[in-house]
């Protein structure tokens, strides 16, 4: 049962990117609705699990509420650049790489026997799968050169503010439950500035605006499931599982969005799916190695749109 309520998340993180990604409006208006959504749900789900509120976990969770808000501007950019099934594996990809190389550098992890070995040859499968599903032939349908280095940018952009945030909570020590409810806060303030600085092309009442809300709330809730399911079944393991959902974003841009590619640029993306899922596992691995020599270490859970 753990398991499968471990699974949740990256069902929920996966649709989030469906969601937006099939029923785009304009880029003020989205961003403001997702923030609102993944804002107001956030807060209730605090007041659902009485977290406490320090000051420290305010200010610091509210902080992370406006990187992840600029993590979510630059993840919708690179959708409208080059596509769902382009941005989700890589920003996926460099966010794992990135918790990792702060993992290693700042937290001492991964100094268990074999752990170091293990976790950088999961993320070389993990970034070799990412740039499969991101490859693009030279006279293959899709973006082109100037969209895939705008996606390019976009996604590295999301990936460093989505990715970053659970290490500062970390070295803060905050613990990631308690700064669900700030985080809130920080969206909401978020949803602000995406109101008066993003160009207003358009009024922020209008059309598809109920599932820019909803992607948000998915977010929430998922996230909150995540944070319950690291306690249940590791760290290791819980967030390993969370991160399967650029699975079902990169085959639903595929699919559902319809989001072109030749037959060899599929049968690549094939390929990359399965050695990012085989560096996941490892990852997860490596990570359960180094809690076994260290117990008592805590471990923020950490990753972009998906993670707090």
């Amino acid at each position: 049962m753990d398991i499968a309520v471990a699974l949740v998340p990256s069902l929920l993180f996966g649709a989030l990117s469906l969601l937006l990604g099939a029923f785009p409006t304009d880029t003020r208006r989205q961003n403001t609705a997702v923030m609102v959504g993944a804002g107001a749900v956030s807060l209730g789900c605090a007041a659902l699990l009485g977290a406490p509120w320090s000051l420290s976990a305010t200010i610091w969770g509210a902080a992370c509420g406006l990187m992840w808000t600029g993590g979510q501007v630059f993840v919708l950019r690179a959708f409208r650049a080059w596509g769902v099934s382009r941005t989700m594996p890589l920003t996926t990809a460099l966010q794992l790489l990135l918790n990792a190389t702060l993992g290693v550098s700042l937290f001492g992890e991964w100094r268990a026997p074999g752990s170091l070995a293990l976790g950088a040859g999961a993320l070389v499968l993990i970034m070799l799968g990412a740039a499969g599903c991101s490859w693009q032939e030279r006279a293959g349908p899709g973006p082109t050169a100037a969209q895939r280095r705008d996606g390019l940018l976009a996604t590295a952009a999301s990936a460093v503010l989505y990715g970053s945030y659970p290490s500062l909570l970390r070295a803060v020590h905050v613990p990631s439950a308690h700064a669900v409810g700030p985080m809130g806060l920080g969206l909401l303030a978020g949803a602000l500035l995406c109101a008066l600085i993003l160009p207003r092309r358009a009024s922020l009442r209008g059309p598809r605006i109920a599932p820019a809300l909803l992607a948000g709330g998915l977010w929430a809730i998922g996230n909150v499931l995540m944070l319950r399911s690291t306690a249940a079944v590791g760290v290791a393991s819980g967030f390993t599982l969370s991160q399967l959902g650029f699975v079902l974003a990169t085959v639903g841009g595929l699919t559902i969005l319809g989001e072109k590619r030749t037959g060899r640029e599929r049968a690549v993306v094939a390929v990359g799916i399965v050695a990012a899922v085989v560096g996941l596992v490892l990852m997860g691995t490596a990570t359960s190695m180094d809690a076994g020599m260290s117990p008592s270490r805590q471990t923020v859970p950490g990753k972009g749109p998906e993670a707090v």
